[in-house]
C-alpha cells in the first residue's frame, strides 16, 4: 500500500475521482526521488500497489459521492477494528461514566485513561510503559484514540496515576459495564447451546498470580499453593462456560489472597455465574427436605433416650437421698453403741451389734459414692445429648432458612435449565459438594483427598475388569460412594494411569438424577474441562495476566476485569469482521480464528483507515502480511436476541 507521508489528513473528497487523483499525486511525489535516483525499477511497483488500492476502494465505493473524508494510517489495525466495535456496543460511551476520584486533566479525562489501560490490555501490552515506549506506541498513534472516541492518550504514568485514584465503586461500575456489553452475547450463546445440547457447562478452576517473592509493595499479597508450587501472590477464582461458536466464554473472576484454597471461593464463584448468565437450575428442595426429615427424626430419637436419661438421673437421686438417710440413722446408732460399749467396759467383736451396724453404714455410705458416680456419668451424659439437641435444633433452623431460601427461588425460575458444573479435586469438600448437589447442579469432579482411591482400591475383587478410557488410563466403576461431611451417594469411578515406573490412581465423582455416561464418555466429559485451564492460560500469554501491569489494588483488579472481557470481546469482534469483510487474504482469513494471532500480530500491523459519510474503510498495507484485506467497518452489530424463556426474575 502507498502510505502518505502524513499519518493523518482531512480533504474534501466528493467523489471517488477525485480520491483516484489525490493518490496517484501522492504517488508522484514519491516516484520523483526514485527516478531521481536512477531507482526506476521500483517504479511499476509502486504504482501497481497504488492502482490496487484505488480498484479496492472503488469496490467500495462505487459510482457514488463519499463527501468529506479522513484518511489516516495506523501501525495498530486491529485496535480500530476493536475501537469501533466497541463505540458501536456502548462500551466506550459506558466506561466514559464511571466515577473515578480524580481531577479532570487539561487534556485528559481519568475516564479517557481507563479506556487506554484497556486498549493497551487489548493489544497485549507487557508493561505499562509499553503504551508509550514500545515498538509502535499507542499513546503516539492518534488514529486509534479516534477509533475509540478519544482525543488523544496519555502517558503512562498518568494512566498509573489514575488507577491509583480508582475505588471500589470505580471497579464495580466497570465491571457493570462491561457485563452490560457482555450480555447480549452470553443470552444469545446459553440460548444457542441449550438448544444443542439441552444443557449447560460450566467450568471452575483456581489460579494463582504470582509476584517476586521479595516484593513488598502489592497489598495483601501472601504465599500460597499456586501452579504446582508454594508462591507468593494473589489467587484468582474463574469461571467459564462452554460454548461451541466461541470455544468458551470467559464469565467471573473474583480475587483472592495468595493463601485461600479452592474451597473457599466456590460457592461465591457459582453465585456469581447465575447472575452472569441469567439461568440457573432447579434447587433440590425435596433432598433439604428428606435431610430435615431425617434431623427431626435424630431429635425425637435423641429427646426420648435424654428423657430415659433424666429419669435415670432422678432415681439415682433419690437412691442418694436414700442411702444418705441411711447412713445418717447408723451413724448415730454406732456412735450410741460406741458409748455404751465404753461405759459397760465392753469389747467389740466381729459379730457383735456394734460391728453389725458398722457394716451397714459402710454399706450405705457405698451405695451412696456409687450412686453419686452413676449420677455423674448420666449428668455427663445428659450434658452431651443436650448439646447434641442444641447442634440438632441449630442444623434444623439452618435447614429450615435454607429450605425457605431454595424454595423461594425456585418460585420465579418456572424454566429452570440444567447445568454441569467441572470442578478439581480442591473444590470438593463434602460440604461443598452438598451445596452443589441441592442447588441443582450435575456435579463432575475428582476427589478431595488421594486416600479416597486406596480406600476404593482395598474394595477391588481379586479379578477386575478394567476398562480403557484414554490413551494410558483405565477405570472401574465402583457405584455408590460417602464423601465425608456429604450426606448424598456419589457416582464413583476408579481410574488408573500406566506411568513410567509406576502406575498412579485417582477418583472421579459424578452426581444427578440421571445415571453416569458410559466410562469412556465419563472420562473424556470432566477431562473436557482443560477449556478453562486453556482459558486461563490465554490470558497471562496473550492479555498480559501473567504480571501485573500496575500494583495498586483497585489497578489490578480492574486488569484482571479487562483481560477476562478482552478474550471474549477479540472473539465477537472475528466473527463480526467477517461479515465486514471486502477482500481478505488467507492469513487474516486464518487469523481470525486465532485469538493469539489478533492480539499479537494484527494488533501490531499498519493500514490505513478511510473515514468518510458512507462508513469506515480499513486498507492493510500491501507489504505486510495481511495485504489485499479490506474492512469495511459500517452499520451496527446484528445480536440476535434472546426470549425471556429460561431467564429468571431477581427476587
Amino acid at each position: 500500500m502507498i502510505i502518505p507521508p502524513s499519518t493523518s489528513r482531512r480533504h474534501a473528497l466528493p467523489t471517488l475521482d477525485s480520491f483516484v487523483e489525490d493518490a496517484m499525486a501522492e504517488v508522484s511525489v514519491q516516484i520523483v526521488p526514485l527516478v531521481s535516483r536512477g531507482d526506476v525499477n521500483k517504479v511499476p511497483v509502486m504504482l501497481n500497489r497504488a492502482s490496487l488500492e484505488v480498484r479496492q476502494l472503488a469496490e467500495v465505493v462505487g459510482d457514488r459521492e463519499i463527501g468529506e473524508a479522513i484518511d489516516a494510517t495506523t501501525e495498530h489495525a486491529w485496535l480500530v477494528v476493536l475501537g469501533h466495535l466497541a463505540r458501536v456496543l456502548g462500551l466506550v460511551a459506558g466506561l466514559e461514566e464511571v466515577p473515578i476520584g480524580q481531577r479532570r486533566g487539561p487534556r485528559h479525562t481519568p475516564q479517557s485513561k481507563v479506556i487506554e489501560f484497556l486498549v493497551g490490555i487489548l493489544g497485549g501490552i507487557d508493561y505499562l510503559q509499553d503504551l508509550k515506549r514500545g515498538s509502535h506506541p499507542i499513546v503516539t498513534d492518534p488514529t486509534i484514540a479516534k477509533a475509540w472516541a478519544q482525543d488523544l492518550f496519555a502517558h503512562y504514568s498518568g494512566v498509573s496515576r489514575t488507577l491509583e485514584a480508582a475505588d471500589e465503586e470505580t471497579l464495580a461500575a466497570v465491571v457493570g459495564v462491561l457485563r452490560m456489553v457482555s450480555r447480549p452475547f452470553i443470552e444469545a450463546a446459553v440460548l444457542e447451546v441449550i438448544k444443542q445440547t439441552g444443557h449447560l457447562t460450566v467450568d471452575v478452576d483456581l489460579t494463582g498470580r504470582e509476584v517476586s517473592p521479595t516484593s513488598t509493595d502489592y497489598p495483601d499479597a501472601d504465599f500460597g499453593w499456586m501452579d504446582d508450587e508454594v508462591s507468593k501472590g494473589y489467587q484468582a477464582a474463574v469461571t467459564s462456560l462452554v460454548c461451541d461458536r466461541w470455544q468458551r466464554l470467559m464469565l467471573t473472576l473474583q480475587r483472592y489472597t495468595g493463601r485461600t484454597q479452592s474451597a473457599e471461593c466456590l460457592q461465591a464463584a457459582v453465585q456469581e455465574v447465575e447472575a452472569v448468565l441469567g439461568v440457573r437450575p432447579r434447587r433440590r428442595v425435596e433432598l433439604v427436605q428428606a435431610r430435615r426429615q431425617e434431623v427431626v427424626a435424630q431429635m425425637e430419637r435423641l429427646q426420648a433416650r435424654l428423657d430415659r436419661n433424666r429419669q435415670a438421673e432422678e432415681r439415682f437421686w433419690a437412691r442418694i437421698r436414700e442411702a444418705k438417710a441411711e447412713a445418717q440413722v447408723y451413724q448415730c446408732e454406732v456412735a450410741h453403741l460406741e458409748a455404751d460399749y465404753r461405759a459397760l467396759g465392753r469389747q467389740e467383736r466381729p459379730h457383735s451389734r456394734l460391728a453389725k451396724t458398722r457394716r451397714r453404714l459402710a454399706s450405705a455410705q457405698k451405695r451412696k459414692a456409687r450412686a453419686w458416680r452413676n449420677l455423674k456419668q448420666i449428668q455427663l451424659r445428659i450434658a452431651n445429648q443436650q448439646n447434641q439437641m442444641m447442634e440438632l435444633q441449630d442444623t434444623l433452623l439452618t435447614l429450615d432458612e435454607w429450605l425457605a431460601y431454595l424454595d423461594a427461588d425456585n418460585r420465579p425460575n418456572p424454566n429452570p435449565v440444567s447445568i454441569v458444573l467441572r470442578i478439581d479435586a480442591g473444590f470438593s469438600t463434602g460440604p461443598n459438594l452438598a451445596w452443589l448437589i441441592e442447588m441443582g447442579y450435575t456435579v463432575l469432579t475428582k476427589a478431595h483427598h488421594s486416600s479416597t482411591a486406596h480406600s476404593l482400591r482395598r474394595r477391588l475383587p481379586a479379578q477386575t475388569d478394567w476398562t480403557r478410557v484414554g490413551r494410558n488410563a483405565e477405570a472401574v466403576s465402583m457405584g455408590d460412594y460417602y464423601q465425608n461431611d456429604c450426606p448424598y451417594p456419589l457416582q464413583a469411578m476408579l481410574v488408573r494411569y500406566h506411568l513410567p515406573g509406576e502406575m498412579r490412581y485417582t477418583t472421579l465423582f459424578y452426581y444427578d438424577e440421571a445415571p453416569p455416561l458410559a466410562l469412556p464418555a465419563w472420562f473424556a466429559r470432566y477431562n473436557g474441562r482443560q477449556t478453562i485451564e486453556a482459558g486461563i492460560k490465554e490470558g497471562k500469554t496473550v492479555f498480559t495476566l501473567k504480571r501485573h501491569l500496575v500494583r495498586s489494588p483497585i489497578g489490578m483488579q480492574l486488569q484482571e476485569q479487562f483481560a477476562l472481557f478482552g478474550a471474549n470481546f477479540v472473539r465477537w469482534a472475528a466473527a463480526w469482521v467477517k461479515d465486514m469483510l471486502r477482500h481478505a487474504n488467507s492469513n487474516f482469513v486464518a487469523a481470525l480464528g486465532q485469538v493469539k494471532t489478533l492480539v499479537r500480530i494484527v494488533s501490531h500491523v499498519r493500514a490505513r483507515w478511510v473515514r468518510n459519510a458512507l462508513g469506515n474503510t480499513l486498507i492493510f498495507d500491501e507489504t505486510g502480511p495481511f495485504a489485499g484485506t479490506v474492512i469495511c467497518l459500517t452499520g451496527q452489530v446484528a445480536l440476535q436476541l434472546t426470549l425471556p424463556l429460561f431467564n429468571f426474575a431477581p427476587l
